[in-house]
């Protein structure tokens, strides 16, 4: 297997939805942690927010709505003070939007 095709960006969007799913059922069912629920499911959405299947990437509007709408809530329930995961919700973000980004950089560069 090349390295290229190693560093696919679909294919790491891909693992890293169904790492999220794994970390999701993990995290709210077997050891359950509010934080780590939070990075799952917004590590999850975010990696399902860009397709990298063409030679161009594909921003699904939903699922940039229903992110926005998850980081919002978490900051809304931190600021009322009901256990908000808002730095989860961002880490999430982040992982689940930048790593297979930054795959597709590095796969032009290839």
């Amino acid at each position: 297997m090349s390295k290229a095709h190693w560093l696919a960006p679909d294919r790491l969007a891909r693992t890293l939805i169904y790492a999220g799913i794994a970390g999701f059922v993990w995290f709210f069912f077997a050891q359950p942690s509010p934080f780590g629920a939070t990075l799952s499911v917004t590590t999850m959405v975010g990696a399902g927010l860009v397709q990298y299947s063409n030679s161009k990437p594909l921003v699904i509007p939903l699922y940039v709505m229903v992110l926005v709408a998850l980081v919002l809530v978490q900051a809304v329930a931190g600021l009322l003070g009901v256990g908000g995961q808002l730095g989860a919700a961002l880490l999430g973000s982040t992982l689940g939007l930048g790593l297979p980004y930054l795959a597709y950089r590095l796969q032009e560069k290839v």
